[in-house]
């Protein structure tokens, strides 16, 4: 049996080693654009600050695919995908398969601003695009977008001395996860480590001839050498869809619970996959390294008759600041009907907690700060738990003897 799949991220490696872990005998057949091994897209923020070195950014060296009987082409890309052969084009080359496995990906969305190809003008994706922008030389650099990407890579550069000019569209950071009041704490944070925090502003133009100049705003004119496009990620699906996969709604590759496309033999999963969102019941893209690993083995398993499923994609944010911890849980308040909305803050010197509440059911939770056993509002938000019923069990004695673990919730309800 030949098992190919596209990509070379956390995805098609989960896929990998779930296939691995259940035969030693099906060939496996692993294509990356990229020229390097697998390595972790969730440190590039780290190697891009300083905090390790590059080498620690890698999860697998070329050996250990070859100890795992796993044949890896890279620098290679697919070019179509024949579903009624079951064969994979690249180059004037062609592999057949049994099953085929996308996990392609991401990349990055650059919005259509005048001055964007311009020399200086950088994503922020790969480890590629950490050397690119370490490689560059500049020293004033601005970053548009302050989604937690925007953030992490504000913080990086930061911490080498850059000056840094964090610029976003809507009136506060990390706007997609975030409700204001704990936004505005976390934009302190930044500000107070010497970053500019720009809010409620559109980049109109990226001037300069050959290489960036600055910044053009209908407020101000930044003058740096550099711009990161930080403004979100669009799935990468066209051959997927020139092969003749269904597209959701999202932008994603529709699968099933198995990660089976509408095609047979052909299984998506990663930042290239629609998946539900158990909190909002929505078909969505939530790219999340945890999510993409999950969704990678269950496509692994079942392409090889394993029956599993996956539950759905949470999105739970992970972002370090300057020390500071910060996550975000399901929904923010901000982003559900203002309908029966409830939110159970603490506002604390040291840290800041906010539960969200919506129609009597859990439906998200922000932290700033302490973030001690915040994983157990992690199931209540996935499940949708009552508030009600939750606070019954929490405050009866004999219901919390049986489920000792919700006691580690009241310190969030109270």
């Amino acid at each position: 049996m030949q098992v190919v799949i596209i990509g070379n991220g956390v995805a098609g490696n989960s896929a990998c080693s779930a296939i691995r872990e259940m035969s030693q005998d099906i060939h496996i057949t692993l294509i990356s654009e990229e020229p390097y091994p697998a390595y972790s897209a969730c440190v590039l923020g780290e190697y891009l600050g300083g905090e390790i070195q590059r080498s620690r950014v890698f999860l697998r060296r070329i050996k250990d695919y070859r100890q795992q009987r796993i044949r890896i082409l890279l620098s290679r890309r697919v070019t179509k995908i024949d579903v009624k052969n079951r064969k994979i084009y690249l180059d004037k080359k062609k592999i057949s398969y049994d099953k085929l496995i996308v996990a392609s990906g991401a990349e990055s969305f650059i919005p259509p601003v005048e001055g964007a190809r311009r020399e200086g003008v950088f994503p922020f994706k790969s480890i590629g695009d950490a050397d690119r922008i370490l490689g560059y030389g500049a020293r004033r650099v601005v970053v548009v977008g302050s989604g937690p990407i925007g953030v992490e890579v504000s913080c990086a550069l930061r911490r080498r001395g850059y000056q840094v000019y964090l610029m976003e569209l809507l009136n506060w950071v990390l706007p997609q996860v975030f409700d204001e009041k704990p936004a505005l704490r976390i934009q302190k944070i930044l500000q107070e480590h010497g970053i500019n925090v720009l809010t409620g502003e559109k980049v109109e133009k990226i001037t300069g001839n050959h290489r960036v100049r600055g910044v053009l705003t209908k407020k101000r004119e930044i003058r740096c050498e550099m711009v990161i496009m930080a403004g979100g990620m669009k799935p990468r699906v066209n051959l997927a869809r020139q092969a003749g996969t269904e597209i959701g709604e999202s932008g994603g590759i529709k699968v099933n619970s198995q990660m089976l496309t509408n095609l047979p033999g052909v299984y998506a999963c990663g930042d290239c996959a629609e998946t539900p969102d158990p909190v909002t019941g929505e078909a969505t893209l939530i790219m999340l390294w945890h999510n993409a690993r999950r969704q990678g083995e269950v496509a692994g398993y079942n392409s090889i008759g394993v029956r599993k499923d996956y539950p759905g994609s949470t999105n739970v944010v992970n972002v370090n600041i300057f020390e500071v911890p910060v996550f975000s849980i399901g929904s923010s308040a901000s982003s559900l009907s203002r309908n029966k909305i409830e939110v159970i803050d603490k506002d604390r010197p040291n840290y800041y907690h906010r539960v969200v509440v919506a129609g009597g059911k859990i439906r998200g939770a922000q932290f700033i700060g302490e973030t001690e056993d915040m994983g157990v509002l992690l199931p209540a938000v996935r499940k949708r738990c009552s508030l009600e019923n939750v606070r019954r069990i929490v405050d009866s004695p004999e219901l919390l003897s049986l489920a000792p673990w919700y006691h580690k919730i009241k310190r969030y309800l109270s």
